[in-house]
């Protein structure tokens, strides 16, 4: 047997409650880009349905638990929702502590998945690097996880007066901000204009101070890749080796010096 369902949260959630409704457990929970067959069983996303399945975790099994089954679904985890589904019902037969049960292959998987999405955003809290365009900061990411809402709380908490844009690469989701709005939109792609001298001297300003910082003679580059993977490195403006070093020639606008 197989759920076919529109591969958002609400989605999955809607899933799970016709699981538990119908007393049965899908072989697969398939979204649409790896069910490209029609057969299986469609479900539809009922956000009543997903709403009760949250509130039902939420209430029974408690805040941590609900957090450990979304930042689950937002993982790169392999055959997740079958996972997760099957995780849910061991967690509403024995209680909390069959989420961390290493016994169980399900339970195991999962807790792997969220140290590794956990990480991921954390690091990228750090190593995100945003780009002015006209007024408004952008950056690009290509996670391996769902990390972009993480980083929206994350950037919105730190920076709730400013405009600025996350585009997430590899799952084709960006996040909006202003003072007054803040939304997710699924987008194809992002192009962006070149950068502007202003920003340009702000590139080149990055690249001088990782280069103040270095100390020739005591570089480490094992160490430098255990702490900055180089996966990260594309899209840090320090390291992009197209951008100028030399600041001669630029000057900061008016007001900004």
């Amino acid at each position: 047997m197989v759920y076919r369902y529109d591969g958002s949260f609400a989605g999955f959630l809607s899933c799970v409650f016709l699981s538990f409704a119908r007393k049965e457990t899908p072989d697969q929970i398939l979204p649409p880009e790896e069910s490209p067959l029609l057969g299986g069983k469609w479900v539809e996303t009922r956000q009543d349905h997903a709403r009760r399945v949250e509130m039902g975790l939420r209430r029974k099994l408690g805040e941590e638990i609900w957090a450990d089954i979304r930042d689950g679904y937002l993982s790169c985890l392999p055959g997740k929702e079958g996972i997760l589904l099957r995780v849910i019902q061991r967690l509403f037969q024995s209680g909390r502590r069959a989420i961390t049960d290493y016994r169980d292959p399900d339970a195991a998987a999962l807790q792997k998945a969220l140290v590794m999405m956990r990480q991921e955003g954390h690091l990228l809290e750090g190593f995100l690097r945003f780009s002015d365009y006209s007024g408004v900061l952008v950056a690009v990411i290509h996670p391996k996880n769902g990390v972009l809402p993480r980083l929206a709380v994350h950037f919105s908490t730190r920076f709730p007066q400013e405009k600025f844009v996350i585009y997430d690469e590899t799952h084709h989701l960006a996040f909006f901000h202003s003072p007054t709005e803040r939304k997710f939109a699924e987008i194809d792609a992002l192009t962006l204009p070149p950068p502007d001298q202003t920003e340009r001297l702000y590139r080149a300003l990055w690249k001088g101070f990782l280069s103040a910082l270095s100390i020739r003679e005591r570089e480490n580059p094992r160490c430098q890749m255990t702490h900055l993977p180089l996966r990260y490195r594309p899209w840090m403006v320090e390291f992009d080796r197209e951008e100028p070093t030399d600041l001669s020639g630029f000057a900061l606008p008016e007001g900004q010096k």
